[in-house]
């Protein structure tokens, strides 16, 4: 049973069809690289199969579950189990780094401590070599910075996916090869990712099965 099943999967958007019909098998323990052009519906596929869009047409299954249909304890799992890097960081710009960290805490393992928030918060900023002080908030810190603690969000409920848009943009080189290792750790552990990038050194780094998206279709 594939991790991921996503069948005939179509998406439109202001009455454009951004996605055409895709269908696709994601395995456990799997690198899956999503590529195409700008506008060609790669990074609106990785939001479909991350549950965060809804399909018009066909549907995402996640350990032969509809996504659309979990109902709310099940969906809480699936929350906790993936979490997304957007391109962009989507930090909360009025909520300071160490809320920032803690809210995915708060929301989907409302049963841990505060003590126990705050130890896994140093943990995650450890992981990505974050040394500010946490109550800056995300218009103190260099876009480097954001994506950084982008990506210490993402791993601080432990999921086994990683759903990536661009991870590495707006990272230097120091920054990069410091997800890079995160990611190859995650990976070895037997873990999922997904990704989109334009960034030909982060797709040969991190490799996995390559599929062309294009306008809206898997390319041959």
């Amino acid at each position: 049973m594939a991790l991921f099943r996503i069948e005939d999967v179509k998406f439109n958007s202001r009455s454009k069809e951004v996605i055409r019909g895709i269908s696709l098998d994601i395995e456990a323990g799997t690198v899956t690289g999503l590529m195409g052009r700008s506008g060609s519906g790669k990074s609106t596929l990785l939001k479909l199969i991350a549950g965060i869009l809804v399909p018009s047409g066909g549907r995402v299954l996640y350990k032969n579950i509809d996504i659309q249909l979990m109902n709310d304890k099940r969906n809480m799992r699936f929350r906790r189990e993936c979490s997304f890097v957007f391109q962009d960081s989507a930090l909360w710009a009025n909520q300071d780094i160490a809320q920032n960290l803690n809210l995915p805490l708060q929301t989907q393992n409302p049963s841990m401590s505060e003590s126990e928030r705050k130890q896994r918060i140093h943990e995650v900023c450890e992981l990505v070599k974050y040394e500010r002080p946490l109550n800056l908030r995300p218009v103190d810190l260099s876009m480097g910075e954001q994506k950084r603690i982008a990506f210490a969000r993402a791993l601080i409920n432990r999921p086994e996916v990683l759903f990536l848009d661009e991870c590495t943009e707006s990272l230097d080189k120091k920054g990069g090869a410091v997800i890079l290792d995160l990611l190859h750790d995650f990976i070895a552990a037997g873990n999922t990712v997904v990704y989109v990038s334009h960034s030909t050194s982060f797709i040969s780094a991190i490799g996995g099965d390559k599929y062309v998206i294009d306008e809206g279709l898997l390319s041959d």
